[in-house]
């Protein structure tokens, strides 16, 4: 595929809203969790009001308790109330299980052309690759990380569920061969999961440092808010395919152009030391995918149970 342009990627967000203009039952998240993320991005919100926004929807509040009593964050003693549950996980943890949790209740029974569950293991497996990434070249906000490397590919799944025939086509003309969804959907639509997740993500009032990253993690050069996580989660997101054994959502590939920018903009602006070749990089990487397996299979058994 040719690299992308401005007016390229113009063209392809107009293509992208018009596939929403018609759409009625759009899943929403609702309006509380986006005044308790809100409450969450600033630092200074005292918890005790956090708390008592929480309580306020049962629903929301019995969801927080399940998750930090799961296997998954490990606590030693349970956890019965949503104050103590803030003072445990801290704020960043509590915004990225919301927005995640929510994110997968929309989407859950939407019929899709692949597996969801395929979907769901690849999203948070690049969630937690991008985390270590970021560790690794000196990221400050590794839970921004996490999350947003968890709903980069979002627009996915607005993809296979309101073009379902379309996609479904698409991804058998394209299995096994060397041809990624990216490449794909740029010829069948004229647009990619990364405009259509941009629409949905603004939709969804995610900040605007999310959207600019779910928009631009197949063209990191491009990105405007955050071009070091944008190429962190393109990193995450190509080491995480090329570990996948099945590929009904994407194909993995040797590192192209794609990710061969990302590496750059990695490059030029950590201030850690990393390998200087792109390939050793990743097959460092590798010595933590078992552990990231594990992680990724209590995340998922964690937030899709019901």
């Amino acid at each position: 595929m040719k690299g992308i342009e401005l007016m390229d990627k113009v063209a392809m967000m107009i293509k992208a809203r018009r596939l929403f203009k018609d759409i009625i039952d759009l899943p929403t998240i609702p309006a509380i969790v986006s005044k308790v993320v809100s409450l969450l991005d600033n630092d200074e919100t005292d918890p005790e009001d956090v708390a008592d926004l929480i309580l306020s929807d049962q629903v929301l509040a019995a969801r927080v308790i399940r998750v930090v009593n799961s296997p998954l964050f490990r606590s030693m003693n349970q956890i019965t109330t949503v104050k103590r549950a803030l003072v445990y996980l801290g704020f960043k943890s509590i915004r990225e299980m919301i927005l995640t949790s929510y994110f997968i209740d929309g989407f859950n029974n939407k019929e899709q052309p692949f597996e969801m569950k395929l979907f769901w293991m690849h999203s948070f497996s690049v969630g937690a690759m991008s985390r270590r990434i970021a560790m690794q070249v000196g990221y400050a906000d590794t839970e921004k990380a996490y999350l947003v490397g968890i709903v980069h590919d979002i627009g996915k799944v607005f993809l296979g569920h309101y073009c379902k025939e379309e996609y479904g086509k698409m991804l058998v003309g394209i299995k096994n061969t060397s041809y990624t969804t990216y490449e794909a959907e740029y010829e069948f639509f004229g647009t990619t999961h990364s405009e259509v997740g941009l629409c949905l993500g603004q939709r969804w009032n995610f900040p605007p440092l999310y959207c600019d990253v779910i928009s631009y993690h197949h063209t990191s050069e491009m990105a405007t808010e955050d071009p070091l996580l944008t190429a962190i989660v393109s990193l995450a997101d190509f080491f995480s395919l090329s570990h996948l054994t099945a590929s009904s959502v994407a194909q993995a590939s040797l590192p192209g152009p794609s990710e061969e920018n990302a590496w750059n903009v990695l490059r030029q602006l950590t201030e850690n030391p990393i390998p200087d070749v792109l390939e050793h990089f990743l097959s460092d990487l590798s010595e933590d995918y078992e552990e990231v397996s594990r992680e990724v299979d209590q995340l998922f058994n964690t937030m899709t149970k019901s």
